[in-house]
């Protein structure tokens, strides 16, 4: 296909990468002189609707990034075939080596190798998990990632989902790559914690020079203790991004950030509270459930917890009043107490939810006593596995 035009613009140079109905082509712009990535899909009898919207979503996502870590879209056409035809991703190319072929070459990286590479990638899963609607990769592994320019690049967004605002984390289609992917992929979920566990294993590998499937396991979980050279809180990060079991893995790639400097945030200390005799807040526990009702002088407060999302809602007459709020359970990374002489311009103590730069307060009306607020602080950190600052 060398030497073909497609497009009337793009002249093909070779072949990079192929799968069945697609192939990924390095081709150089003719009116810009610079060399760019093709992907097409081929919309002939053997292509499937997954792959046709997979590739759809990959188009209209790109659009939407800008980010000098991520290839950029360029555009988009539809390539006539003698039979058929197929559809083109434009974007631009980044010449460098993938941490793939880094394996293949038995290059092992050493722990301060893979925690500078550990900062580069979270930030870029910073920005990606921030949009709004988050935007989850769902395929990081050694080949989507290139070292280029002294900087780590991430790549192939063929399988990226965007979750809706309502908290979906269901995905319907399940994309990734075995031993990167977190067991709740392999049942069709993705969160932005999914991503965290893929980026946990790739580091992994690159550790270890293998492919996680290969490793040693205890259970579902590596078996850190088998590779070299590892500190203990290094072995302590990677467990907790590696964790099979999402609810207690690390929640947001901000709060891995942090803690690959400052350690895992462990949770505050407090003996169990029981409720107070004379409260009017209630709260609901079931299994994957959490409910709290706040009185209020009009109402009822609602915050409403689940393994999705948590809402916060308002109900006057036993009615909804206004739009709730919505965020999803992986971006709360934080729980604030603020006490009474603690808090700025407003001597109510009251608690904090923070999701990201985003906080949701949790007040009654009237005030909450203190001891009402140490009880519902102690379940809210132990329901969300989260320390309170």
């Amino acid at each position: 296909m060398a030497g073909q035009i497609l497009g009337d613009r793009y002249e093909v140079e070779r072949q990079i990468g192929k799968q069945t109905g697609r192939w990924t082509l390095l081709a150089r712009d003719l009116v810009t002189q610079e060399r760019v990535v093709i992907k097409l899909l081929f919309l002939d009898e053997a292509v499937e609707w997954d792959d046709l919207k997979l590739f759809e979503r990959e188009v209209e996502i790109l659009k939407s990034l800008s980010h000098p870590a991520i290839p950029r879209y360029l555009g988009f056409f539809e390539h006539q075939l003698p039979n058929d035809k197929a559809l083109a991703l434009i974007q631009t190319y980044v010449e460098g080596k993938s941490l793939e072929q880094c394996l293949q070459e038995h290059r092992l990286f050493s722990e301060a190798e893979t925690k500078q590479l550990a900062k580069a990638l979270l930030h870029i899963l910073v920005y990606l998990h921030g949009q709004h609607p988050s935007i989850v990769h769902r395929d990081i592994k050694p080949s989507n990632i290139l070292l280029a320019n002294r900087q780590a690049y991430l790549v192939d967004f063929g399988s990226v989902k965007a979750l809706t605002n309502s908290g979906d984390t269901s995905a319907f289609t399940v994309v990734g790559t075995y031993g990167y992917m977190p067991p709740e992929q392999f049942s069709g979920r993705a969160t932005p914690a999914s991503d965290l566990y893929s980026l946990g294993a790739t580091l992994t590998a690159m550790l270890a020079g293998a492919h996680p499937s290969s490793l040693p396991h205890r259970g579902m979980k590596i078996d850190f203790a088998a590779i070299a050279n590892l500190s203990p809180a290094y072995i302590e990060w990677l467990e907790w991004l590696t964790d099979p079991n999402l609810e207690r893995r690390a929640k947001s790639a901000q709060e891995a950030l942090v803690a690959l400097d400052q350690g895992i945030p462990k949770a505050a200390a407090i003996a169990p509270v029981a409720k107070p005799a004379d409260t009017k807040v209630s709260l609901i526990k079931e299994a994957n459930s959490l409910e709290i009702l706040l009185p209020s002088l009009l109402g009822q407060a609602h915050i409403q917890i689940n393994p999705h999302q948590i809402s916060f809602t308002t109900r006057r007459l036993g009615f909804q009043s206004g739009r709730p709020q919505t965020v999803p359970r992986s971006q709360v990374d934080r729980l604030e107490y603020r006490k009474v002489g603690e808090t700025y311009g407003d001597g109510d103590p009251h608690l904090i939810v923070w999701a990201g730069t985003q906080k949701y307060e949790l007040r009654g009306n009237p005030p909450l006593t203190a001891p009402e607020l140490d009880w519902l602080a102690y379940e809210l950190s132990t329901w969300l596995k989260l320390p309170i600052s």
